[in-house]
C-alpha cells in the first residue's frame, strides 16, 4: 500500500510566521463556500482546511458520549472524506476527485475519524477497518507514529492511534512493528528516574533531533497520559478513585513498565494542580491556561480512574470554560469540552451555564428529519454561542478571527510538531523537518492533535484543541490533534 506524505510543514511555517486569516483560506474550497457548514453536513462555519475532520470527528463523539446522534449528513460528510487507500487528510475541499501523491494524508485525521465511526458504527465499520490498515502500514519500526507517514514518531501522534485502535477492538500490545507496540514507543519518549529534561513520568514529544535527549512537554504528557490506560478521546465516567501516586524514583533508571501509565497520570496531575489554578498551562501564552490540554488532563485522568485528581480541574473548565476565545463558534473546543464533562460526569447540558450540546447543534446540519440547524439554535442555552441576531452580518469577521484561532491551535494539538519543537527546554532551534504542523485542538490552545491539541489533536500539543484540534487537533490535536 502506497502512503502519501502531507506538505503539512509548510503549513506550520506559514501560521508561525503569523500569516493573516486570509492566507489560510485560498485552497480551503474550490467552490468558493468552506464556510458554509451545515449545508454539506461539515459542523462550523470557519475554514475548514486545518481541522475539517478532527472538528467533525470530536463532534460525532461527543453526540454519541451523550447519548445522541450525529445526522445522517454528517456522517456522510465525514466519510466522503475518506480516500481510497483508507486514509483521511485534515479537510479535502473537492471530496469527489480522487486522492493522489498531493493529497496531505496523515495518522491524526485518520485516528480520529476511525474512534468516531468505530465508536458509533461498530469496531467492524468497513471504513473504520480500512483506516486501520492504513495505519498500520504508517507504523514506525518503534511501535509508534509519526503526524506524516516516514518521519520520526511522536508521543501526540502515537496516543491519537492508541485511541483508535482501542475503538475498534484492536489489541494494542500485539499491533506491532516488528518487536515494538505502540506502548513500547510511549514508553521511549517518557521520562525516567534522574532524567534532566523533566521530571520522571512525564513525556516528551519527540527525543531532541541532535542529542537525542527526552524534553518534558505539557500537551505530550497529557496525551500520551490518556493512551497509556488504552483510551481514546471517548472516556466513560469515572466512579470513585483518588490521585495517582508518583514514581517513588529511589534509584536512577527506566520506570518499570508496570509504574508507566500511573507515573504519567501523576505527571498530568501534576500540571493541574499548580498555584495559578486547575489548568494545564500554555507555554507559549505566559503561562495562560490551555483550554484544549486541560480537557484532555480531564480525560486521561478519568481513563485512569482517578476521580479525585480530575475534580479540581473540571471544576476550573465548568468557571473559567467562557473566557477561552472563540469556543462558542468552534465544535473542537465544544465538542473537547462536552467529552471532558461526560468523562467527568458533570452535565455537558449545564456546564458552568453552558448547554454544550446545543451549541454544538446550532453548528451543524439538521437533525434528521427536523430544520436546518440554523433553526436550531443554542441561543442562550449555548452560553450565547448564538444570539439569533444579526448572524449574517457577522459572519466574516467571526470567521476570519476565529480561522486565525484555530489554525494556530491545531498546529498545538495532538502531535503539532512546530509549536512542540519550540516548546524545548533548551537553547537553539530544531531543524526544520521537525516543524510537521499537525493538528487536533480547539481555539486558543490544540488539537492532532491537536492537535491535535490535530489536535488537535490532535492539534502538537501546546494547546488539540482544534485551536489544534482539534481535528482538530488531532487537532491535538489535537489533537490535537492538534485541533483544536
Amino acid at each position: 500500500m502506497k502512503l502519501r506524505r502531507s506538505a503539512a510543514a509548510l503549513t506550520g511555517a506559514a501560521l508561525l510566521l503569523g500569516a493573516g486569516p486570509a492566507a489560510y483560506a485560498q485552497d480551503s474550497d474550490d467552490s468558493g463556500e468552506a464556510g458554509s457548514a451545515s449545508a454539506d453536513g461539515l459542523y462550523g462555519e470557519t475554514d475548514p482546511t486545518y481541522d475539517g475532520v478532527w472538528r467533525q470527528s470530536a463532534t460525532v463523539l461527543a453526540l454519541h458520549a451523550s447519548g445522541r446522534q450525529a445526522p445522517d449528513a454528517a456522517l456522510e460528510w465525514l466519510t466522503g472524506q475518506q480516500c481510497d487507500d483508507g486514509s483521511f487528510a485534515s479537510f479535502r475541499a473537492d471530496a469527489s476527485a480522487p486522492c493522489d501523491d498531493d493529497t496531505m494524508a496523515d495518522t491524526n485525521a485518520t485516528a480520529l475519524a476511525v474512534q468516531a465511526l468505530a465508536t458509533v458504527n461498530g469496531t467492524d465499520d468497513a471504513d473504520a477497518r480500512a483506516a486501520v490498515e492504513w495505519l498500520r502500514e504508517a507504523q514506525n519500526e518503534d511501535g509508534g507514529w509519526p503526524y506524516t507517514p516516514g518521519d520520526v514518531t511522536d508521543a501526540n501522534s502515537t496516543a491519537v492511534v492508541i485511541g483508535a485502535l482501542a475503538a475498534t477492538g484492536e489489541d494494542i500490545d500485539a499491533f506491532t512493528a516488528g518487536d515494538a507496540s505502540p506502548y513500547d514507543a510511549l514508553r521511549s519518549l517518557q521520562l525516567a528516574c534522574g532524567a534532566e529534561g523533566g521530571a520522571p513520568g512525564t513525556y516528551a514529544w519527540q527525543p531532541d533531533a541532535d542529542s537525542g535527549e527526552l524534553f518534558a512537554n505539557e500537551p505530550a504528557t497529557v496525551d500520551a497520559g490518556l493512551a497509556a490506560y488504552g483510551a481514546g478521546l471517548l472516556v466513560e465516567p469515572v466512579s470513585g478513585g483518588g490521585a495517582p501516586a508518583a514514581p517513588s524514583c529511589e534509584e536512577d533508571g527506566e520506570l518499570p513498565t508496570e509504574d508507566a501509565a500511573e507515573a504519567g497520570a501523576a505527571a498530568v496531575a501534576e500540571l493541574v494542580a499548580g498555584e495559578e489554578g486547575a489548568f494545564v498551562p500554555n507555554a507559549f501564552a505566559d503561562g495562560a491556561p490551555d483550554f484544549g490540554a486541560t480537557t484532555r488532563a480531564v480525560l486521561a485522568l478519568a481513563a485512569g480512574g482517578y476521580g479525585e485528581a480530575l475534580n479540581e480541574p473540571t471544576l476550573w473548565l465548568e468557571e473559567n470554560h467562557t473566557d477561552w476565545e472563540g469556543f462558542q463558534d468552534s465544535p473542537a473546543a465544544l465538542a473537547q469540552l462536552a467529552l471532558a464533562a461526560h468523562a467527568s460526569g458533570a452535565d455537558p447540558e449545564d456546564f458552568g451555564g453552558t448547554d454544550l450540546l446545543s451549541g454544538l447543534t446550532a453548528l451543524g446540519p439538521a437533525e434528521d428529519g427536523a430544520g436546518t440547524g440554523d433553526e436550531e439554535t443554542g441561543g442562550d442555552d449555548a452560553g450565547d454561542a448564538s444570539d439569533g441576531s444579526d448572524a449574517d452580518s457577522d459572519s466574516d469577521d467571526s470567521s476570519a478571527a476565529t480561522l486565525w484561532i484555530l489554525g494556530a491551535a491545531l498546529l498545538a494539538g495532538i502531535g503539532g510538531g512546530v509549536m512542540l519543537s519550540l516548546n524545548r527546554r533548551r537553547a537553539g532551534t530544531r531543524d526544520a523537518d521537525a516543524h510537521a504542523a499537525d493538528g487536533t485542538d480547539a481555539p486558543g490552545d490544540g488539537g492532532s492533535s491537536d492537535g491535535g491539541s490535530s489536535d488537535g489533536s490532535s492539534s502538537d500539543g501546546s494547546s488539540s484543541d482544534g485551536s489544534s484540534s482539534d481535528g482538530g487537533n488531532s487537532g491535538s490535536g489535537t489533537s490535537g490533534g492538534s485541533g483544536s
